[in-house]
């Protein structure tokens, strides 16, 4: 498996508008209808990401990668035994890559306001006692999450069932401002590769 993890940074929506050009026009609206410029900016490098890595790893041009969605909506590539995950937060993307077996990836920023309100709706009763703190809660919080896209699931399942101690191949990697979690075969030796962000567009500059 592979993980990667791109920071936008201080980057504006202004600056990278004009990279629209290179999605397809039902990607280009998902991108322009979301509600605001942050938003837009992780939908639009979300896919640029995306797109592009598949590229590389199928040698399929991205042009004509084609996809098709699990019963609760998740992506896969056609005709390819590559499958992957995104997730993204404020300031930052996640992809998760793995070929012949399913992969989940969550990315969480340490410092997201978290109300011990939510607890309960994620943490088991035992969960509840051991948590100490925000980061202690996000944690687990992106473990469960990665776990469920690796089922293809997503939030359908109760988060408070599910125990990062005894799930399968799932573990939280700390990556500085963030916890990346990932479900898959090795996930809990696996390492997280910064991408920069200037890189990612270099890909795509003469398109633009």
């Amino acid at each position: 498996m592979e993980i990667l993890l791109l920071k936008t940074g201080n980057v504006s929506w202004d600056e990278l508008s004009g990279f629209l050009g290179c999605l397809d026009a039902t990607r280009r609206k998902s991108v322009l209808k979301k509600a605001n410029d942050s938003d837009r900016i992780n939908s639009l490098l979300s896919r640029l990401l995306m797109l592009s890595e598949l590229e590389k790893r199928t040698k399929i041009p991205r042009k004509k990668l084609s996809f098709t969605l699990g019963a609760y909506g998740k992506p896969y590539l056609r005709n390819s035994d590559v499958f992957f995950s995104m997730s993204h937060t404020a300031g930052a993307i996640a992809a998760a890559f793995c070929e012949g077996e399913e992969i989940g990836v969550d990315v969480e920023r340490k410092n997201r306001p978290v109300s011990e309100r939510m607890y309960p709706r994620v943490l088991s009763d035992e969960e509840q006692k051991t948590v100490k703190s925000s980061e202690d809660f996000l944690r687990l919080w992106v473990q469960k999450e990665a776990f469920l896209k690796r089922l293809g699931v997503g939030i359908t399942r109760d988060l408070r069932a599910i125990s990062p101690e005894t799930l399968p191949d799932t573990a939280a990697i700390d990556c500085g401002d963030y916890f990346v979690g990932i479900s898959g075969n090795g996930a809990k030796e696996a390492a997280v590769t910064e991408i920069p962000l200037n890189d990612l567009l270099s890909r795509y500059i003469k398109q633009v």
